[in-house]
């Protein structure tokens, strides 16, 4: 029961992340990284704060996709040798991998809220933009819990979407 409300919240949760990240982060980055060429090589006339909000985007594009790309299969392995592994090793090997995400993404999170906090306390802002920066690490820390619950979930998603690929 309650595996499967996780699987069933985590999946709501990563499929939405992946369309912020695709289909608003991602092409938000690219219309201002356009305009920041444009008005910098055209009119000799930068945006002082587009390096700030372009590595905002790229960090909400990046973390917003990883959950759902670690159900698709679209993760980093070493393919090389995880072809090259019988099948009970290479099931063994994708254990282990969800579980050393689940044990980081979990530390990434706590550490990413205690930090939000501190951010939050201190004002931070960055270097050029004056935005305040904890809601992007209140981001970062609910990308890590989602993707710690897609792995919790289906810890072995990535090796059936492989297989269905094949």
């Amino acid at each position: 029961m309650i595996a499967a409300l996780l699987d069933r919240w985590s999946a709501r949760a990563s499929r939405w992340l992946y369309n912020l990240g695709a289909y608003g982060a991602l092409p938000a980055l690219l219309a201002l990284v356009t305009l920041e060429v444009v008005l910098r090589y055209a009119f000799d006339a930068p945006l002082q704060w587009s390096r700030d909000a372009n590595g905002i985007l790229l960090l909400i594009t990046l973390f917003s996709a990883m959950p759902y790309a670690w159900d698709r299969g679209y993760h980093i392995r070493m393919e090389i040798i995880h072809d090259r592994m019988s099948p009970r090793w290479r099931s063994v090997a994708d254990v282990l991998s969800a579980l050393a995400g689940i044990v980081f993404f979990a530390l990434l999170s706590i550490q990413a809220f205690i930090f939000s906090r501190y951010m939050f306390l201190t004002g931070e802002t960055g270097e050029d933009l004056s935005a305040p920066l904890w809601p992007f690490m209140l981001f970062v820390a609910t990308c890590g819990l989602v993707f710690v619950a897609r792995l919790l979930a289906n810890p072995s998603a990535a090796a059936a979407a492989e297989e269905d690929k094949s």
